[in-house]
């Protein structure tokens, strides 16, 4: 590790700490606002120029350059907005507390995406000073303020903006460690459709007696849902996984080879997986659009009672060749045939993004990583699993995008209670993404 991190470990952590202590759920504009003045007063020694453009009612986006000697560019994105925290009794630890506990820093928002912010940052500050401010390439920082609701206003402000944002790739928020350490490398990203299903049945509540004759919402609702997907967990709507990308012989075998996480999610004597075939439950979790209920709601003054109504939340993770129109289109038509009392209305929806191995880039971001890390060879995912506004870099500005592990760990309860990330994975966060810098300078000149 670069002995400045170590020399500085405690700076960079407290930077970290504080940030995570800002309040910035989505939407919540003051803390938002805080949020973006602690980026920019960072950011502002570092960059020549630092511009925000707000985005009414979800805050502003934060646009940085450093402008190198070459006109060859990188990008950085991360977000400063956050999940809402839920319940805070059920925390062991405050959500913006940002309290260290046995070398773990518990936060909303610590891993996604506060490290990435704190760690570019000071990554850039080192990297800067390795070139006495004069870097050879030019460095593109951009902060969303609105991610975790599907970044609504972020691909206009790329348009408006894409002369001076195009780059020859985006280093995306950072993706997961493995779960036995070896850091991971994803590309692309997954789009979403998200839609609630509500089914209203009955006037009122009624009596269970009337068990025998009365139709149940809930009842209902589950076996609509159930028929969604199969018992392993492939989507059976008709259609609705047209276009779906399909891996190569080579890109199944990388996807065959992921470790997938167990210990750190499975319950004791519990099989968590939906597939007992290994290898293809690998392939099919870069590969395989995915389903699931997020919310599941009957009313809460039911007491031994026939519900009239129930509403549901389903969440699509789509791959790269789907389109949400369609699998919208198409999931409706499904719910329609099936039960046409249940009403299907969009919450929201993101394009996938689709990234190819072998950019500039990724092989920077590869190569940086088998250095950063003694824990083996970096796990390369085709398709990043998480979802993102990732199509408004590729589709606008024509830049790749490559996810590099950063302090998450499977067992991090990312967007959960008690969310955290471990203090000394943070410092190596650091360092990776210093390493990258430095690489992307190589491969810049071997390309040139």
């Amino acid at each position: 590790m670069d002995r400045r991190i170590l020399d500085n470990d405690s700076r960079f952590i407290e930077d970290w700490r504080s940030i995570c202590m800002i309040p910035s759920v989505s939407r919540n504009v003051a803390a938002l606002d805080t949020a973006r003045d602690w980026i920019v007063e960072r950011l502002t020694p570092l960059a020549d120029t630092v511009t925000t453009v707000t985005l009414t009612g979800l805050g502003d986006v934060i646009l940085g350059r450093i402008q190198g000697q070459s006109d060859r560019a990188i990008t950085l994105y991360v977000h400063y907005d956050v999940q809402p925290e839920g319940d805070h009794d059920r925390w062991t630890h405050p959500p913006f507390g940002a309290e260290i506990h046995d070398g773990r820093m518990y936060a909303r928002g610590a891993c996604d995406d506060k490290a990435d912010v704190a760690a570019r940052l000071a990554a850039l500050e080192l990297w800067l000073e390795d070139h006495q401010g004069t870097p050879p390439y030019t460095v593109i920082f951009i902060a969303d303020p609105c991610e975790e609701i599907g970044s609504p206003g972020l691909r206009g402000v790329l348009e408006e903006h894409a002369d001076a944002l195009r780059s020859e790739g985006v280093l995306w928020e950072s993706y997961l460690r493995e779960e036995d350490g070896r850091p991971s490398i994803g590309l692309g990203c997954r789009g979403v459709l998200e839609v609630e299903l509500n089914l209203k049945l009955l006037t009122a509540n009624q009596h269970p007696s009337y068990s025998q004759l009365l139709r149940s919402a809930p009842l209902e609702m589950m076996r609509t849902i159930s028929s969604l997907t199969d018992a392993g967990g492939k989507i059976t709507i008709p259609g609705f996984t047209d276009g779906a990308l399909q891996p190569t012989a080579s890109a199944a075998e990388r996807a065959a080879t992921i470790a997938l996480p167990e210990e750190a999610i499975a319950m004791p004597g519990v099989n968590p997986f939906l597939s007992s075939n290994e290898r293809q439950r690998a392939v099919d979790f870069v590969y395989a659009p995915s389903m699931s209920v997020s919310r599941f709601d009957v009313d809460d003054a039911i007491r031994q009672s026939i519900a009239a109504s129930c509403v549901a939340r389903v969440r699509f993770g789509l791959v790269p060749g789907m389109h949400p129109e369609s699998a919208f289109s198409a999931l409706s038509s499904h719910i329609q045939n099936l039960n046409p009392d249940i009403q299907v209305s969009l919450v929201r929806s993101m394009q996938p993004a689709y990234s190819p191995i072998g950019s500039g880039l990724a092989d920077a971001v590869t190569v940086a990583a088998r250095k950063a890390f003694q824990s083996g060879e970096p796990q390369i995912y085709d398709v990043m699993t998480g979802a993102g506004p990732g199509s408004a870099f590729t589709d606008v500005l024509g830049s790749p995008i490559v996810s590099p592990s950063g302090t998450l760990r499977p067992d991090g309860n990312m967007h959960g209670y008690d969310e955290h990330g471990h203090t000394a994975d943070f410092l190596t966060h650091i360092q990776f993404t210093l390493q990258i810098l430095q690489e992307f300078e190589v491969t810049m000149g071997a390309r040139s």
